[in-house]
């Protein structure tokens, strides 16, 4: 490991607003729900059907992700569509190692001092909501009122998932300024080909690439430095109905049991502990 940097937290799987419920978490292993997305949304319809939940595998069982999904329908951004109607927002990919967002100057939240990524290690670290659902629950179709009634008596948390290191940023849009590309007259098709022929395939793996006017900035990591955790960490948890911050709650940033984890960011000594912690405690 080089000099450490600084780090993120984000959460960016299913939620009560996002989905309708928390991921299903077992006695030894869990699951991460991609966030809907609506299907209508996406202009490169042919690339959305690899987002589809039924070509994305489950981490604990043979099948797909779509094992886990309503028979009827979902909410997006608060909105219910049906199941039909949505492909998974498959992002990050924590299959290949790759995470798309903007600029936090644009909008985003990727700080700018991840430019220094040759320099320095960055990290993200990805928060989920988990759920521990009744034995065999998901083992018959149900719908969404079903799926929701028993999210909310099971235990759940909020629990940090996954990880990235930055080992590249295709910046999107300053290709684009660099080849003088006039995104209004051409479309983007040209910067995400030149992006897929100086940062590789992958590049495109992203439903950012999906949706047709979008330009992020895509992070790249190498094989061995992003995964999920051999198990989850604790950050917020409801046992028995009652509401609890763990031993690693303050450490990612978390004061109060009303934060909702959307976004952390920790300078280096507070990156340096959380790397520490987590080599140290097994999580990795």
């Amino acid at each position: 490991m080089g000099e450490v940097g600084e780090s993120l937290l984000l959460r960016v799987f299913f939620e009560t607003a996002d989905g309708g419920y928390y991921s299903p978490m077992f006695k030894n292993c869990f699951e991460a729900l991609p966030i809907p997305e609506f299907r209508g949304r996406l202009v490169r319809q042919d690339v959305a059907e690899e987002f589809r939940y039924d070509r994305i595998p489950s981490r604990c069982f043979s099948g797909t992700l779509a094992k886990y999904l309503p028979s009827d329908y979902v909410l997006v951004g608060g909105s219910s569509y049906h199941i039909n109607e949505i492909v998974a927002h498959w992002d990050p990919r924590l299959d290949i190692g790759v995470y798309s967002d903007y600029w936090r100057s644009a909008g985003g939240r990727i700080p700018k001092s991840f430019r220094e990524y040759k320099r320095l290690d960055c990290y993200i670290f990805f928060a989920a909501g988990l759920a521990k659902y009744p034995p065999g629950f998901f083992n018959v179709k149900r719908g969404f009122t079903e799926i929701r009634r028993a999210f909310m008596r099971a235990d759940r948390g909020i629990y940090v998932v996954a990880y990235m290191k930055v080992d590249e940023l295709a910046d999107l849009t300053s290709i684009a300024s660099r080849e003088g590309i006039d995104i209004g007259k051409e479309g983007t098709e040209r910067v995400w080909r030149i992006a897929k022929e100086e940062f590789g395939e992958r590049v495109l793996k992203t439903p950012h690439y999906a949706r047709g006017g979008d330009l992020p900035v895509v992070i790249l990591s190498e094989k061995g430095n992003y995964g999920f955790f051999k198990r989850p960490v604790p950050l917020i948890e409801w046992r028995s109905g009652k509401k609890l911050l763990s031993d690693y709650s303050y450490m990612f940033g978390v004061r109060g049991l009303e934060d909702r984890v959307r976004q952390k960011a920790f300078d280096r000594s507070a990156t340096e502990e959380i790397i520490r912690t987590i080599e140290r405690e097994g999580f990795i």
